[in-house]
């Protein structure tokens, strides 16, 4: 496939006037979102060094579109409102969503063990793992013991035949939640082909980014790479992962170097995830992309599905499929990265009201290191998005603060 299904339904971007660097417009009510904006650019860096984009879209209208800076710094390609960007570890509540569709369509059940769908998993202890474990960071299978390179993680049949050899982790450590970057999404990819029949970006494909018009990808094809994000790190980023230039050639016996390290999801040339090959690639649980258009849309349409009558058509998921995957399941401090992270059944991300409850009461999405977040705020039938090129130390939910505060006041105005 050589043109992208969903690139084809899209309206095409809108010219808009720059301000500031800034392009891009406000609804009403929304105008001091702008200047919230620009000045979460303004720290990020300088604009010719990095990129980003805000969406937030309620009760299915784009009420904030803003873009800012360049997409690529090598090439001077500057950032548009439909640039897409690698989520990376922020891949993980665009994967649950797609288990979710199958859970919703009867294909599997969350509580059923993960051997159920792909029998040859169970070898070595496995056969008690559910994939409501999986999606939770609770299976005991955060790593791999074999000793891997950036290439093979791009091959996600090979990885899942060496998960099948592999025992849940002995480390104490592994008993809470903690986050795996790369097992979840190869174990979850491996069941959506055997119940479905469909690899996990073809399944996505058509039954949720295409019906729906979503420009979010697992994989790119050729004519998409144009319009994709180059990323950088920012000078303290790394430095937030444990044992991160640890030997990608070895299988390490220490848990931080075998989750961290084997291999780094964040190697130390950023241009790794730039390469065509790493783009065209099927990388479960990091190789998501999205335009912040698309990734809000999404978020607005889960928001509007999870406030829906009880029976009512859904635009994606059912109402009782998202009243359990947003069920408090389990609560923890990760023993690696620190930082605590609640998840529901379904493997969804909750998230904290903060102080705008009465927007942000029931929110899900992700939020974590990086500068990438998106949020589903169901009381206020609200999806926000936040991405950006550069990838920084500190959380990316700052600016979602701002804007949750914006709707509250336009809720109230209402």
């Amino acid at each position: 496939m050589t043109t992208s299904l969903v690139r084809q339904v899209l309206p095409r971007p809108r010219p808009w006037a720059a301000t500031a660097d800034v392009h891009g417009t406000t609804a009403s009510g929304f105008a001091s979102v702008r200047h919230f904006f620009e000045r979460a650019c303004r720290e990020a860096g300088p604009p010719r060094s990095q990129g980003a984009a805000l969406a937030v879209v309620q009760d299915g209208e784009l009420v904030v579109d803003l873009w800012q800076g360049t997409a690529d710094p090598v090439t001077g390609t500057p950032w548009t409102g439909d640039t897409l960007v690698p989520l990376l570890t922020g891949s993980h509540s665009v994967l649950a969503t797609a288990v979710l569709l199958l859970a919703d369509m009867g294909a599997l059940a969350l509580d059923r063990p993960v051997a159920e769908y792909w029998p040859e998993f169970a070898a070595r202890g496995k056969s008690a793992v559910t994939l409501r474990d999986v999606l939770t960071f609770t299976a005991r299978l955060p790593a791999m013991e074999a000793g891997l390179d950036q290439r093979d993680v791009e091959n996600p049949r090979m990885m899942a035949a060496l998960l099948e050899l592999h025992s849940p982790e002995d480390d104490p450590r592994a008993g809470g939640v903690l986050h795996g970057p790369w097992t979840a999404g190869w174990i979850v990819a491996e069941v959506v082909r055997r119940v479905d029949g469909r690899d996990l970006d073809l399944f996505f494909l058509e039954e949720i980014a295409g019906p729906l018009g979503l420009d979010v990808h697992f994989g790119l094809v050729p004519d998409q790479l144009p319009h994709t994000a180059r990323i950088s790190y920012g000078a303290d980023f790394r430095s937030r992962f444990p044992a991160p230039d640890g030997g990608e050639d070895s299988g390490a016996a220490d848990l931080c170097e075998r989750v961290w390290s084997n291999p780094c999801p964040f190697p130390a040339d950023a241009g790794v995830w730039s390469e065509s090959r790493r783009r065209y690639a099927l990388i479960p649980s990091l190789g998501a992309y999205a335009s912040a258009r698309g990734l809000a849309r999404l978020q607005g349409v889960l928001a509007a599905d999870a406030v829906r009558a009880p029976g009512e058509e859904p635009l994606l998921l059912s109402r009782r499929t998202l009243d359990q995957a947003r069920s408090f399941w389990v609560e923890g401090l990760d023993p690696l990265l620190g930082g605590v992270s609640a998840y529901g059944e379904g493997g969804l991300q909750l998230l904290d009201d903060g102080l705008h409850p009465a927007v942000r009461s029931g929110a899900f999405g992700h939020q974590g290191p990086g500068g990438i977040a998106y949020q589903s705020w169901p009381q206020a039938r609200t999806g926000a998005a936040w991405v950006r090129g550069r990838l920084t130390a500190g959380p990316g939910a700052r600016l979602l603060d701002e804007v949750a505060d914006a709707v509250d006041r336009t809720l109230r105005a209402g």
